[in-house]
């Protein structure tokens, strides 16, 4: 039975959302002045991602991520690929849950203990997933429109506030636009646009690859385009040096609203927008977990969407002691041993190969 297709506009926003949700709360890593640069450098080599995506989903007629190893790498090591990025996607899924607890900690509920926070995200985690792509999809339309109407709102509000200078983002590229490259590939490069691989599990769903390609650089565009414009709002209104040394910057940013002690302390709201955008994130990443966890065992994917949610929720306090060690490990350690592995030199590799099989007549 072919599986019913998500429609284009629907995963768009399904992307689009994928991309800005933990980007906005965490933004562009602020290890060089010029920050808001760096994901417009990034969004250029990014959309090799997109070349190279479209390449597997063309040289196997659209199949997922997952039929695409087994076929590449053969029986047993395709199943360990599969298992490998199965794996991948619940660990990324207890990272954004962790991002989740430490937003919520920071913003909203200080004092409530991090395993009830915890429990109450992977239920709703685990109940979104369960719903499938196409469930996921369309919850993503509505966060788009809020998230949107957010931004233009904090935009406006810290502009009635005064708290808009513009000279502060100068001076400009005081050290020079090397550092600004360096940190596009180091990090903005990896995390969004790499993780945009978790779509292919999706492929079948979600028109293959004439429509990843076109979609997909839509919503790279998209996603360059306001998280820049989030990065320039939170440097024109804490200025360079507050940003380098906020970690949740947009916050801080929405803390400075005050028109006429009436309109204040936008922080929670946004705070809360946020949250949907992660919860969608850690949906897909979780629906595509038990995606390869189900091909493997041969179960139906519903009966291990609440396991698999609590081994991500578990996993998501023991991943780091405090914030500062989750945000290092995360533009440090992970990129390296896990991001460039998986995002790029093993899908590089299995198109080699897929095209040597295609050339023999093996994959047909």
């Amino acid at each position: 039975m072919t599986p019913s297709k998500v429609n284009p506009v629907d995963t768009f926003t399904l992307q689009l959302v994928f991309l800005l949700s933990t980007s906005i709360i965490f933004g562009t890593p602020s290890v060089v002045p010029d920050s808001w640069l760096v994901g417009l450098v990034a969004f250029f080599p990014a959309c090799l991602f997109i070349v190279l995506y479209s390449a597997m989903l063309s040289s196997q007629h659209d199949l997922g991520l997952y039929p695409m190893l087994e076929k590449a790498w053969g029986k047993i090591a395709g199943k360990m690929f599969v298992l490998l990025y199965a794996i991948y996607f619940l660990y990324i899924a207890a990272r954004n849950i962790r991002d989740m607890i430490e937003l919520v900690m920071s913003a909203l509920l200080r004092i409530t203990p991090v395993p009830i926070l915890t429990s109450l995200f992977i239920m709703l985690i685990a109940y979104t997933a369960l719903g499938g792509i196409k469930a996921i999809a369309r919850f993503a339309s509505l966060i788009l429109c809020i998230v949107l109407l957010m931004l233009v709102t904090l935009a406006v509000f810290l502009m009635f506030s005064s708290s808009i200078i513009l000279e502060q983002m100068l001076p400009f590229l005081s050290k020079g636009m090397w550092p600004v490259i360096q940190s596009a590939f180091t990090h903005s490069l990896w995390f969004p646009y790499g993780e945009i691989i978790v779509f292919l599990v999706f492929q079948p769903e979600l028109g293959g690859a004439k429509g990843f390609r076109k979609i997909t650089l839509y919503a790279f565009i998209s996603a360059c385009i306001i998280l820049t414009i989030s990065d320039l709002l939170q440097i024109w209104s804490l200025g360079i040096e507050s940003k380098k040394y906020s970690v949740f910057a947009l916050l801080d940013a929405a803390r400075l609203i005050n028109i006429a002690n009436i309109i204040t302390r936008m922080d929670a709201v946004v705070a809360l927008i946020i949250i949907f955008g992660t919860l969608l994130k850690c949906s897909v990443f979780l629906f595509a977990c038990t995606e390869g966890i189900a091909r493997i065992f041969k179960v139906k994917t519903g009966k291990l969407t609440f396991p698999l949610a609590l081994v991500a929720g578990a996993f998501s306090i023991l991943v780091t002691r405090n914030s500062a060690e989750h945000v290092t490990e995360g533009l440090k350690y992970v990129i390296y041993t896990m991001h460039i592995p998986l995002q790029l030199l093993v899908p590089l590799l299995t198109l080699i190969l897929l095209r040597i099989r295609y050339r023999k007549g093996a994959a047909t």
